[in-house]
């Protein structure tokens, strides 16, 4: 192999692909990982570090900021790089607005709301049945995204975070299916998600306390479902509108299940 073709396949476009994956999956590993390290370190410098930057005022928004760029700003270098192109994420195809496409956006919200019933009435018998034991009054879940949801503006930040995760889950959809074809590629990258998520310590131990692990598979049901829809639509604004749905409810469910007064009491 000449010198020429060996640079032509160290480049090929799959590494290409493979490698702004992996990247991404590491940042985020890396990121949590050591954010768990610096937590657990309470005693030490790192611990005093991470406790001085948590009581700065614009540590909140600095924080935004980084999400930003990783949810955000990588996708769309991406995108400008030819790793990906919109219409393997879902933001745009030729054939939309025809007689198939409202028929397939008919399908994805049947799915949609379909999943929101499954998950309305799994978490309602949750609720009933530690309810009766006293359970829930421990530790409610899902509890900080209620609580925004009863702010002033709490909205746009559970607004935000959906634009978060759909647009970093259509950057690995594209990918993967660009290097596995539209069946095997969007399932791939779901199996991606999944490993990511199990690369942050807190997720594998919200999944050993009964608690948080319905969080966790609840956010897990999502990725699932929306892989799905995905995958019969190839339309990432509907899979973003499913998941809104999909968020508010269960969260004005959560909300009503708490009481507004309850919840101020207990947040106070």
């Amino acid at each position: 192999m000449s010198t020429s073709e060996l640079i032509e396949a160290l480049f090929d476009y799959r590494a290409g692909l493979i490698l702004w994956t992996l990247s991404s999956v590491g940042i985020y590993g890396l990121s949590v990982n050591l954010l768990h390290f610096l937590r657990s370190s309470s005693s030490g410098r790192f611990g005093h570090f991470l406790r001085t930057f948590e009581s700065w005022p614009h540590s909140f928004w600095l924080f935004q900021a980084l999400r930003f760029i990783y949810y955000l700003c990588i996708p769309f270098a991406a995108l400008t790089r030819g790793v990906t192109n919109p219409v393997l994420m879902g933001i745009w195809a030729m054939g939309w607005f025809e007689v198939s496409w409202f028929e397939d956006i008919a399908l994805g919200t049947v799915l949609g709301l379909g999943t929101l019933i499954l998950l309305l009435w799994g978490w309602r018998h949750y609720l009933q049945a530690t309810a009766e034991i006293g359970h829930w009054q421990q530790r409610r879940p899902f509890l900080a995204q209620v609580g925004a949801l009863l702010t002033p503006w709490g909205w746009g930040l559970i607004l935000l975070e959906v634009l978060y995760l759909e647009t970093h889950w259509a950057f690995y959809r594209g990918a993967a299916i660009r290097l596995l074809g539209g069946y095997y590629g969007a399932f791939a990258s779901l199996l991606v998600i999944l490993i990511e998520w199990w690369l942050n310590p807190e997720i594998r131990r919200n999944l050993g306390m009964t608690y948080q692990r319905g969080e966790t598979m609840t956010t897990a049901a999502t990725a699932l479902s929306i892989t799905i829809i995905y995958y019969f639509t190839s339309n990432l604004w509907l899979c973003m509108a499913v998941h809104l749905a999909i968020q508010f409810g269960l969260l004005w469910l959560l909300a009503l299940s708490y009481g507004l007064p309850d919840y101020e009491g207990q947040s106070n």
